[in-house]
């Protein structure tokens, strides 16, 4: 069985919101891009993957939670 958008209660939704986890689809669904700024992850200030892991994070939110989406 198909879950529906918890947002706008129309489309199928494919993603969870990661703070409060509300099914989404993919219209209602915002997608942030966190970038590390950990030494570890710049060469000459640009961002690199380094040994330590990816050093850009992504994360599904839904339109309320955007505004809270702790990004450090």
């Amino acid at each position: 069985m198909t879950e529906i958008c918890g947002i706008c209660k129309r489309r199928e939704a494919t993603e969870k919101c990661g703070v409060c986890g509300v099914p989404l689809c993919k219209t209602c669904s915002i997608e942030i891009t966190i970038e590390d700024t950990h030494p570890a992850h710049r060469i000459k200030g640009i961002t690199t993957p380094g040994i330590t892991g990816e050093a850009v994070k992504k994360k599904i939110v839904c339109p309320e939670c955007v505004t809270e989406v702790d990004i450090f």
